[in-house]
């Protein structure tokens, strides 16, 4: 079951840049489904609900949980030959259980999806994407607008067999490290076993029968926001105010990946959220919770 239009996923099509030029991409799809048709329509629905743990930074400011609810729509028009604008919309928001540390109690980002994709079939060979949009607690205005950039390409080492993905990242909004190089491997070991080491969710997947897939790995969700002016008073809380804020949720589970049809499948896994991080880069402040467990489900839909 090489679906391997499963690996352009929707935290890493968080971003885009620059455009291809020269020598076409090598795609990650094996030769027998090369001839597969370019999905137009493209429908993802996913939440988890990260169960509550300490929220700590110099001790407990007590238990918070989290309940991630993100969708996607997007639609492929043709451009010329294997070329394919990439125009959608996308919603993603974080709750989070109230705690007396002055960190948000939510934060989402809604944006509009715009790129350009080189298609084979179901398989995506090179993408470029931007998502300009308000990344934010509640305000939206200059300072929450961001546009995050992704560009990458996935080479052919082993047809078949072995590709490699190489990218890079960038947020004007991001504190940490604004611009960053995406890496990732594919490697079908055997007809049923597959690693998709690929971020944000590297996975190691095992295909039981031609409707149900098994797998481990992990996930990293998040992104960077613009915090709203709460009025916090304080030597190191005024600083917080209308602050730029990154939040990182690292995540390792299992799941499975069922075909209800051709085109619809439903998706559910489960594990331990290792660390859910605040990071106010810009105001020097860090808030990070112990582990605690996780549950997700998503619906994705392809025509």
């Amino acid at each position: 079951m090489h679906r391997l239009h499963r690996l352009i996923l929707p935290g890493l099509l968080a971003f885009a840049s620059a455009a291809f030029a020269g020598n076409e991409p090598s795609l990650t799809s094996s030769t027998s489904i090369s001839d597969e048709k370019v999905p137009l329509d493209v429908f993802e629905a996913t939440t988890t609900y990260v169960f509550s743990s300490d929220l700590n930074h110099g001790g407990s400011f007590g238990s918070q949980y989290e309940v991630e609810n993100k969708f996607e729509y997007a639609h492929r028009i043709l451009l010329n030959g294997p070329w394919y604008y990439h125009v959608g919309v996308a919603y993603d928001r974080f709750d989070f259980g109230n705690t007396s540390a002055p960190v948000p109690d939510h934060l989402q980002s809604g944006a509009a999806v715009i790129g350009i994709e080189y298609m084979k079939g179901a398989d995506t060979g090179a993408f470029l994407q931007i998502r300009p949009g308000f990344y934010t607690e509640d305000n939206i205005g200059l300072s929450s607008f961001d546009c995050p950039i992704l560009v990458g390409r996935f080479w052919t080492l082993q047809e078949d067999k072995l590709y490699v993905l190489t990218g890079v990242y960038t947020s004007f909004l991001k504190g940490g490290f604004p611009v960053l190089p995406l890496v990732g491997v594919v490697y079908h070991a055997t007809d049923n076993l597959e690693f998709r080491l690929v971020p944000p969710d590297p996975r190691i997947i095992y295909t039981v029968n031609k409707q149900l897939d098994v797998f481990i790995g992990g996930e990293i969700a998040g992104g960077a926001f613009r915090t709203d002016n709460h009025n916090f008073v304080g030597p190191h809380l005024t600083k917080l105010n209308g602050t730029q804020v990154d939040f990182s949720d690292y995540r390792v589970g299992g799941g499975f990946i069922f075909d209800l049809t051709n085109n619809i499948s439903i998706n559910g896994n489960a594990g331990c959220s290792i660390e859910r991080h605040f990071a106010f880069h810009r105001a020097g402040e860090n808030y990070r919770t112990d582990p605690s467990p996780y549950v997700q489900i998503a619906l994705k839909a392809s025509f």
